[in-house]
């Protein structure tokens, strides 16, 4: 009892604290630092704090005894500052702040710059980074985020191998994106890199976490980044020179700039949910306990699985939440955002952010996350955590990542071996969970509330909200769960070509991306990317999660099947609906079996030539013979996609009774005669 006593009172002393600090917050947007002439300001939110100072370095190197100048603070507003008009430029910092007698170091929350391992501030003059031509350079966007083919990628990944024809000096490195014209090392006709980016088609690249993550950036230890330190400056392992400021700005910079060159938008993976230190992290250095939530016994909170879970619902976090984005948006030009374990933010965090997107004129930025969390989040009433039971409470800018269809096509992510549709695994016994058959409907259909289908899986309010995939870094590949799932003997797993499995993994492309909602493949998808099993590799080697360029030549059928379904997408807007009208008009017939599936996507455009869509799938080891439906007088089906291929041209004309071979499709389209 006197321990519970005790953890109770801490919680009320902290709890009573945070009242303190909520009602003492800074509403400027000038924390950090900024110029003015031969002025130089210095900001900092700590308002419990008895004194704050600001440390001048000479270097960036954490530790090196090379202070130059230390110059007190004063609180104004809330605000501690000082003006100093000694000149600190290309010079480094950090606050220190004085409580109960200690003297605590911390980098600054609003750094934009930062030295070597981001363990000192940088004074810099941004518009210095900016490479030729980047006031010019434009941001890229889509009229819906439903237009989106979003392509999910690591940095490293993109040129770490020695066969993507990348130059030596930039392999895993920002500059990789530069080179517009590279090929399979020993093959010019196997596009790599942006050249091959150009030729499949894709309008964003969604990039694993490029902010500073916690880490030793001159070592070559592989880390997706999923472990923030500072959130307002790029990662230094990616640039030629991570001891140099400038040198990450600027070739970060020239990354999205040549990538908005071939009209493909930028999408961010940020990462607001944990910290990768919770005690001695800055947010927790600058203003004790505040940035982070705490359980009912006065102890950090860990939704996140990670030691902690920021405090998105209090004033100062979500201002840096938002603070944050808006800087990236702004100083980058980043085209989107995705938030990791979206569940452990607010829903009101995510909605003033999209209204601030928009009103600051970047209504072209998408917003998506996960609509989840690690564990059991600490989120205070009435605040609501932006997770999937709460997408009706967000607004339709922002998209969650459908589990729902991820898991109908492939099966459970969860368990290994569990399949699902494309293995041909519905309503068979060792399939861990039953929905899969039922839930594959609604799921193409974006999980958007249709009227009369009224049910708990039905949480989209339009396809706007959606994010349609079969997977992501996270867990298997799809080829690899497709060789767990049909390899039983993990043993005698082969992770190279097998005409079976392509088969099924053409079934899952032939879902994806007549699903409503924005499509996202994991990068390599299309040719068959494997880990050889590493479902978690995080910290796996670099050869392990290289995209190995030689498969895109080996799996050149499955790649140019990507590629001309989202032609046909990009033809046929229904698939593309940013409204519910395309998901109640779709129709699903009768197919007597779980693992085969047929329906309609009609069209309500005149002007074009195709009255509606036809998509049969058949994952079951027979062939199956189909009465194609007469809707239209004087009209005729043609078949537009099948495992041979894709596109928007006939690949032939369909009698009205159809055969589907076994572990094949047809997409055909209704044109008047």
């Amino acid at each position: 009892m006197g321990q519970n006593t005790q953890y109770g009172e801490k919680k009320i002393a902290i709890d009573r604290r945070i009242g303190f600090l909520e009602e003492h917050t800074y509403h400027g947007n000038d924390l950090g630092v900024t110029f003015q002439g031969q002025q130089t300001t210095f900001k900092c939110w700590s308002p419990e704090a008895e004194a704050v100072s600001v440390l001048i370095y000479q270097s960036g190197v954490a530790g090196t005894d090379d202070r130059l100048l230390t110059l007190p603070m004063v609180q104004e507003d809330n605000c501690w500052q000082v003006t100093t008009e000694e000149n600190v430029k290309e010079l480094f910092y950090t606050f220190e702040f004085q409580r109960g007698g200690q003297k605590i170091e911390a980098v600054d929350l609003y750094a934009k710059a930062v030295g070597i391992n981001g363990n000192r501030g940088a004074i810099i003059d941004l518009k210095e980074t900016d490479p030729e031509g980047w006031q010019e350079s434009h941001g890229v966007g889509q009229q819906s985020i439903t237009d989106a083919y979003i392509w999910e990628l690591h940095v490293e990944d993109f040129s770490g191998a020695e066969n993507s024809g990348i130059s030596p000096e930039n392999r895993g490195k920002y500059l990789a994106f530069t080179e517009k014209k590279t090929h399979l090392v020993g093959d010019e006709s196997q596009p790599t890199g942006i050249a091959y980016l150009k030729e499949l088609g894709i309008n964003y690249v969604h990039l694993l976490p490029i902010f500073d993550f916690d880490n030793d950036e001159t070592s070559s230890a592989y880390n997706w980044g999923y472990d923030p330190k500072n959130y307002n400056v790029p990662e230094g392992r990616y640039a030629s020179d991570p001891s140099d400021p400038k040198a990450r700005i600027r070739e970060c910079k020239q990354m999205i700039q040549s990538l908005h060159e071939e009209a493909i938008g930028v999408v961010m993976d940020v990462v607001f949910n944990h910290t990768a230190i919770t005690e001695e992290s800055w947010f927790n250095l600058t203003v004790p306990d505040y940035y982070y939530r705490q359980d009912d016994a006065g102890n950090f909170a860990d939704g996140s699985a990670c030691g902690n879970e920021v405090a998105s619902e209090r004033k100062m976090m979500r201002k840096f939440i938002i603070d944050s984005v808006l800087y990236w948006a702004q100083e980058y030009k980043i085209d989107g955002f995705r938030f990791d374990l979206m569940g452990l933010i607010d829903v009101e965090t995510m909605n003033q952010l999209r209204q601030r997107l928009d009103d600051a004129g970047f209504s072209h930025v998408i917003l998506y996350g996960e609509p989840w969390d690690a564990g059991s989040n600490q989120i205070i009433q009435p605040n609501i955590p932006a997770n999937k039971s709460n997408v009706w409470a967000l607004s339709e800018g922002v998209a969650v990542f459908s589990n729902d269809l991820r898991d109908s096509i492939k099966g459970d992510v969860f368990e290994e071996t569990d399949g699902a549709f494309i293995q041909g695994m519905n309503g068979q016994p060792q399939v861990k969970q039953t929905f899969y058959a039922a839930n594959l409907a609604t799921a193409i259909q974006g999980n958007t509330k249709v009227a009369g289908q009224e049910g708990a899986e039905r949480w989209a309010k339009s396809p706007r909200q959606v994010i349609a995939y079969a997977s992501v870094h996270d867990n298997l590949t799809l080829w690899d769960k497709l060789v767990a799932t049909m390899q039983a003997s993990a043993k005698e797993r082969n992770y190279e070509f097998d005409p079976e499995l392509l088969a099924r993994n053409k079934l899952a492309a032939a879902i994806l991306f007549t699903s409503q909602g924005a499509v996202l493949t994991q990068a390599g998808e299309e040719f068959g990317r494997t880990k050889e099993g590493d479902e978690n590799s995080f910290r796996s080697p670099l050869a392990v999660n290289q995209l190995d360029w030689s498969r895109a030549k080996t799996f050149k059928e499955l790649r140019e099947l990507y590629r001309g379904l989202w032609a046909l997408r990009q033809s046929y807007a229904p698939l593309r609906d940013a409204t519910t009208q395309t998901a109640e008009s779709m129709v699903f017939y009768e197919t007597k079996n779980e693992n085969r599936l047929a329906y309609q996507v009609p069209n309500r455009d005149k002007q074009h030539p195709w009255r509606s869509l036809f998509v049969i799938l058949n994952s079951t080891e027979e062939s199956w013979s189909f009465d194609l439906p007469t809707t239209t007088e004087n009209a005729s089906w043609h078949i537009v996609a099948d495992p041979k291929g894709a596109g928007i041209a006939s690949r032939g004309v369909a009698t009205p009774r159809i055969t589907i071979d076994s572990l094949s499709f047809c997409i055909l389209a209704e044109q008047s005669n």
